[in-house]
């Protein structure tokens, strides 16, 4: 067995070595907070924007039908003038 001014040596050494490990651990678990944090605030942006894209297709989908709607309309008016313009060359 050791004397025990050699395990208080032994035991000083690895309290020596754990207090310089724990700085850099300790620095470690601060990156992996500030990591952490930057992943939730971009998991934050990338649903703000499916969000955003969700509304922007709901308004494209809307102006699509009403333009839809105004080309039947036209269609209708193109007719209708075509065959007044068609009645009045024959009328005549």
């Amino acid at each position: 067995m050791s004397s025990p001014e050699a395990l208080e040596r032994r035991l000083a050494a690895v309290e020596a070595r754990l207090g310089l490990k724990s700085g850099p651990r300790a620095s470690g678990d601060r990156g992996l907070t500030d990591m952490a944090q930057t992943l939730r605030a971009q998991q934050h942006i990338i649903q703000a924007l499916a969000i955003s894209q969700s509304q922007h297709n709901e308004k494209l989908d809307r102006h699509e039908a009403s333009l839809t709607a105004a080309h039947g309309k036209l269609d209708q008016i193109i007719t209708m003038l075509g065959q007044i313009i068609g009645s009045d060359d024959t009328g005549t």
